[in-house]
């Protein structure tokens, strides 16, 4: 996997009232893309809904890593 694939972990809790969302870790980062360490995550059932903070984040992040910076040309 490159370093811009991302993965599905669901928090680990033990409390079965807490919302079951999926959250967004990028391969080389230490935590989701909503700011919860990956140590506090574990694997994601297949059944969740994605956290609307990590799909809000991807998204900046996909916009920032997209743009092209333009060079400007010095005349020689």
């Amino acid at each position: 996997m490159g370093a811009h694939d991302y993965r599905a972990f669901s928090l680990r809790l033990t409390s079965l009232e807490a919302d079951s969302v999926v959250h967004l870790v990028r391969e080389d980062a230490e935590a989701s893309l909503c700011g919860i360490p990956r140590s506090a995550l574990g694997p994601a059932l297949l059944d969740e809904y994605v956290c609307s903070k990590c799909v809000e984040w991807l998204g900046r992040r996909r916009a920032v890593s997209g743009e092209q910076l333009r060079v400007s040309k010095t005349q020689q």
